[in-house]
Parts: structure tokens; sequence; C-alpha cells
């Protein structure tokens, strides 16, 4: 897993930090309610809606339905303390570290590191923190598992 420049990243997923940054304004983070269904549109089934929780554990209250398709599972509505996969520690990393330096987070990995598919299959994320009164509350993440041919999964 490697950190990612914004460039790099799939069009959409630029698209959707583009939304982000409109929509935190001069804040340093968007909140929650700066953003309406509407918005995610166009990218709904590939999101992630992540809750930040106290005492370091992150809980999906989204798990984009794409998502679920490609890696063959259902999270929504479970902490990551709740997921035995090995997946789970590597969105976990991705997550502290956004949490931790305070800013959008872009990721770059093979899926083979932790799913049952061909090495040269990758996934991409953007991780896009939102707080309130500064404290950061949830996570906005875009997730795109790319194959070999060059499909969106």
């Amino acid at each position: 897993m490697r950190e990612a420049k914004l460039d790099e990243l799939p069009q959409w997923l630029r698209d959707l930090y583009a939304l982000w940054v409109a929509r935190k304004g001069a804040r340093d983070f968007p909140m929650r309610g700066d953003f309406v269904v509407e918005d995610f549109m166009p990218w709904i089934g590939r999101l992630h809606l992540v809750e930040v929780l106290p005492g370091g554990d992150f809980r999906f209250i989204i798990y984009g339905a794409s998502t679920n398709v490609a890696m063959r599972r259902e999270y929504s509505g479970l902490k990551l303390s709740q997921i035995a996969e090995p997946v789970a520690r590597l969105w976990e990393t991705g997550y502290r570290d956004a949490v931790a330096r305070r800013r959008p987070l872009f990721l770059h990995h093979p899926l083979a590191l932790y799913a049952e598919r061909d090495a040269k299959t990758e996934m991409w994320r953007a991780i896009l923190p939102m707080a309130e009164n500064g404290e950061i509350t949830h996570l906005l993440v875009g997730f795109q598992v790319i194959a070999e041919d060059g499909r969106y999964l």
C-alpha cells in the first residue's frame, strides 16, 4: 500500500474530492450535514460512510453495494474491530492515518494484499474526513477496484 497523489486517482475519485473541497469551503473539513444524498448519486454504490468511534474504532454506517460485489462481503453496521479478515487491518491503517494527519488521504494498493484476486487487480481509495466542532467524526471513503484489463469492478 502506498500513498497516492490526487492526479493518479480515477477521475470519479478526483470529482468526489472536488465536491468535498467545495462543501468544506474555508473550513478545514466539511460536516456530514453539508452533503445531501443527491450529491453522491453518480458514485453511490462505491462510497462508504465510516463513523469515527471513541477509543479508536471505526464503524461502517454505509458500505457501498459495488464494493460488496468486488469484496464479496457486506460490512454495513459493523465495527472494524468486529471484522476478522486481514482487510480490516488495512482499512484501519488508512482510516487512522487520515484522522491522525487531519487531512484527506489517497491510497493505492494491489487487491491481492487481502482478497483472493490476481495481483494485477488494483484498488484506489480516497479517505475524506468530516468534522463537527473541529473533531473528526466521519470519513467519506471512495473505493475503486480496477481489473487487470482496466475495467472498473
